[in-house]
């Protein structure tokens, strides 16, 4: 029996948003229609916050990204299957001896586009990543990927850590493209925060409020 070192197929990395959406999924009036409420008892400033916080508890614990929105992610080194293949014998499952891992899922989804993807030697310099010589990029998927070109390599990335940064937008797009379950979680979820508010309210909370909304989006993982 041989070892063999464990198959490398995720990566330490860090993820950061870039550029906050510009608007949110729905209004201050349309959150006070949802409560009943007037402008007196809920006013703009407030509704808003209400609004922002619900949203961010539904795209932080679902992956999704409602509005259009910039993510970095950094990561230490690229995916990667199996170490060489050899013709001995060997022991484990069939997916270890599947071969190179190829794409790399970008976790914020719907994808949108792939903006940059930048690269550092192990001296620190930068080198840009022809992306559409290198990456086929998929917006179809949930989550998103980028997967190499056939005849394509994972481009060279020496640093220690962050050696590749790569830059992306996802979202739905305007508040008029987020499908309207998606709006009324984030009406409902903000709407339980408000009535909530002062009883030791948490997100689990809010979030149970909206769970069987949000199931339809969530991407299942075996």
């Amino acid at each position: 029996m041989s070892l063999r070192p464990t198959v490398n197929l995720y990566q330490d990395r860090g993820h950061v948003l870039e550029t906050a959406p510009a608007t949110e999924p729905v209004t201050a009036d349309e959150l006070r229609t949802q409560l009943r409420e007037t402008a007196t008892g809920l006013p703009d400033a407030e509704a808003n916050d209400l609004i922002t916080e619900a949203r961010q508890l539904i795209e932080e614990n679902t992956g999704l990204a409602l509005i259009t929105q910039s993510w970095i992610m950094a990561l230490d080194r690229w995916p990667s299957g199996q170490e060489q293949w050899w013709s001995g014998t060997r022991q484990g499952a069939i997916s270890e001896l599947a071969g190179p891992v190829r794409q790399l899922e970008l976790p914020r989804y719907p994808l949108r586009s792939l903006t940059s993807v930048t690269v550092y030697n192990d001296a620190g310099t930068p080198s840009v990543v022809d992306i559409s010589a290198t990456f086929d990029v998929d917006v179809y998927r949930k989550p998103g990927r980028m997967a190499l070109k056939n005849g394509a390599t994972w481009p060279i990335a020496l640093r220690s850590t962050n050696a590749i940064v790569i830059v992306y937008e996802s979202g739905y797009g305007a508040a008029s493209d987020v499908p309207a379950a998606l709006k009324r979680a984030v009406k409902q979820a903000a709407a339980y925060l408000y009535t909530n508010r002062g009883d030791a309210c948490c997100a689990a909370d809010a979030l149970s409020a909206v769970s069987s909304m949000l199931m339809q989006y969530r991407v299942a993982r075996i």
